[in-house]
């Protein structure tokens, strides 16, 4: 939720589709999104990073305001009945809707997000359990529809999901799945990021870089955050070029091996002497700024098979020398 103000001044909570619809409403009214323009859920959720179900609301409001309309086809286009569509990018028109600045709005499900994240990704080492939605919400003192955003992000990840009757479990990390979410990696990432090749500039490689080479030269000195963050640049940021958008679907949910290793190690594992992914992703970006695509795919291969014994060992050890923390909302 953002926070903005009352007539007396005091503060009001604003849901996320509110947000979100005010901000449609408004760059629609400006002539910033084009007559015709194709609005769907898929694609506005991607845009703000969110679940479909607040970009779901916030679409039946514009719909009930008249400022967009229901056709022939997947989603609602911007105008009257009759308007005919027009399919564009809309993050060439909406990119900036929730711009990185101090105006954007801190939700309340992001606020504890990365509390819950940290909670449900240890537990998936031993096994699958229950979430109950409502114990959730009381544990955090937030609405449940707070709680179920929370967990529909987590969802999207392959740390969360639900059963045929809407109940939320974790989905388990241990080594099989493992295995397989290595497999799907091997086989998508290396082609994926190839194909994106054409959408990567010289900036962007250069900014990958600098940023890896200040990490090699101050590790270990480095926070589990940083280290976290240059794990997306390469992962998440730089495939995001690629024109296969399904690829780039099926390996969200793989990200949840990248979570792991963000909430165990340097706090319940060791910092190793020397992390092996710093390298590897420097020998990565430089097939990217030679447009090396045999050289990048083999390159991308060759540091997603040397990661997986890495993980598999940290993972074991989690379940060897830990117990799984109580929480009432876990069954």
């Amino acid at each position: 939720m953002g926070i903005s103000r009352l007539e007396n001044g005091g503060p009001r909570k604003i849901s996320l589709y509110e947000e979100l619809f005010g901000r449609l409403k408004a760059e629609i009214l400006d002539g910033a999104v084009p007559e015709g323009a194709v609005l769907t859920e898929a694609a506005l959720a991607d845009l703000i990073d969110s679940s479909r179900a607040p970009v779901r609301q916030a679409l039946q409001l514009l719909f009930e305001d008249g400022l967009i309309t229901r056709f022939d086809g997947r989603g609602f286009i911007v105008g009257k009945t009759g308007t005919l569509p027009k399919r564009i990018k809309l993050a060439d028109y909406l990119g900036k809707l929730f711009a990185e600045d101090d105006d954007r709005p801190v939700f309340a499900w992001q606020a504890l997000y990365e509390d819950v994240e940290s909670i449900v990704v240890y537990r998936s080492f031993f096994g699958r359990y229950r979430i109950n939605e409502n114990e959730l919400a009381r544990h955090f003192g937030v609405g449940r529809g707070v709680a179920r955003d929370v967990l529909l992000k987590l969802e999207t990840l392959g740390i969360t999901e639900k059963d045929d009757n809407f109940r939320w479990s974790i989905v388990p990390l241990d080594s099989q799945r493992i295995r397989d979410l290595y497999e799907v990696r091997e086989q998508i990432e290396p082609v994926a990021l190839a194909s994106a090749l054409g959408g990567l500039s010289a900036e962007h490689v250069d900014a990958m870089l600098s940023r890896l080479a200040l990490a090699l030269a101050d590790y270990p000195d480095v926070s589990a955050s940083t280290m976290y963050e240059l794990e997306l640049d390469l992962h998440l940021r730089s495939l995001q070029a690629c024109p296969n958008k399904e690829f780039l679907s099926i390996l969200k949910r793989t990200h949840c091996i990248l979570t792991l290793s963000k909430h165990i190690v340097g706090s319940r594992i060791k910092r190793p002497e020397y992390e092996p992914f710093l390298a590897e992703h420097i020998g990565v970006f430089k097939m990217v700024q030679k447009r090396d695509e045999e050289g990048l795919r083999k390159a991308m291969r060759d540091h997603i098979s040397n990661s997986q014994p890495n993980v598999q060992a940290r993972a074991a050890y989690i379940r060897e020398h830990y117990q799984p923390d109580e929480y009432s909302f876990i069954l």
